[in-house]
């Protein structure tokens, strides 16, 4: 049997995990403002200073925004962003060099663990063979799927290109961040309000596609994004930062290595 191209697999992954950003209020969804986290994030803002980032410009509460959220040693990414007719689930508690939770793109679904810097994914044969440009090969599938049964991949550190390095954006706090905050084209002040109890200022995109939340109370953290129209909707909510992650590494892991030489054309 021919190798399957792990430069695919990099590939593949890579686009798949693009799709997690799209510029800021690009849209989202979820039902989560109605958490216990949210009920005790409004609680804790009460007694919050104000940070008066509502006085600055759109571009300025923008940056401000991620600077924080950048500084933050965590914070839990939950909600499905829906952009150009593809969704993207999310629910992901995001630290220092350890992650873990699940993410969906494309119809595919996976589960990742990133411990001192090392990323594990766990997912089907059938959506690893789709990563790796071959989601027809019924044989690759059906090998991966006999290998990993329900155990998780590791992949190799400093392996450059052939690994699922473009899906450990899900896993990377400030990599994650960025892709679902920095603006695509112009951000305004839509004003002021509340968001799960939190004073927020909000910023609308130039097309009116979604809203940004962010607090104007202690550090000015994002707290959603929510999009507004039939292309760009749902919700993201950002709850619990600086909260201890705590993740302890798989110990049922296979090598990436160990599915190039499972069946397929490499081409």
């Amino acid at each position: 049997m021919n190798r399957i191209n792990s430069r695919r697999v990099a590939a593949g992954a890579a686009a798949l995990a693009l799709l997690a950003g799209g510029g800021v209020l690009a849209g989202c969804g979820s039902d989560s403002s109605s958490t216990g986290a949210a009920t005790t994030a409004a609680a804790d803002a009460s007694s919050l200073p104000a940070n008066g980032v509502e006085n600055l410009s759109a571009q300025e509460i923008l940056d401000t925004s991620l600077k924080a959220a950048n500084a933050a040693s965590s914070v839990t990414v939950s909600g499905a962003i829906t952009q150009e007719g593809e969704e993207v689930k999310l629910d992901l508690e995001l630290g220092t060099n350890a992650a873990q939770g699940t993410f969906s793109a494309q119809g595919i679904n996976a589960e990742i663990r990133v411990v001192d810097g090392k990323s594990y994914f766990k997912l089907s044969g059938e959506d690893f063979a789709r990563i790796a440009g071959q989601g027809d090969n019924a044989e690759v599938a059906q090998a991966v799927s006999a290998l990993l049964g329900d155990k998780w991949i590791a992949v190799p550190e400093g392996s450059g290109d052939d690994d699922l390095a473009g899906l450990g954006q899900f896993g990377q706090k400030d990599d994650l961040l960025k892709g679902i905050l920095e603006a695509d084209g112009q951000v305004t002040v839509k004003g002021t309000g509340e968001v799960n109890g939190i004073p927020v200022v909000l910023l609308d995109s130039s097309d009116g596609t979604g809203t940004l939340a962010i607090q104007t109370v202690g550090e000015p953290y994002p707290i959603q994004i929510k999009g507004a129209d039939s292309s760009s909707s749902g919700e993201v909510n950002f709850t619990n930062w600086n909260e201890p992650v705590n993740v302890t590494a798989p110990t049922d892991v296979v090598d990436l290595s160990a599915l190039a030489n499972l069946g397929g054309s490499s081409n």
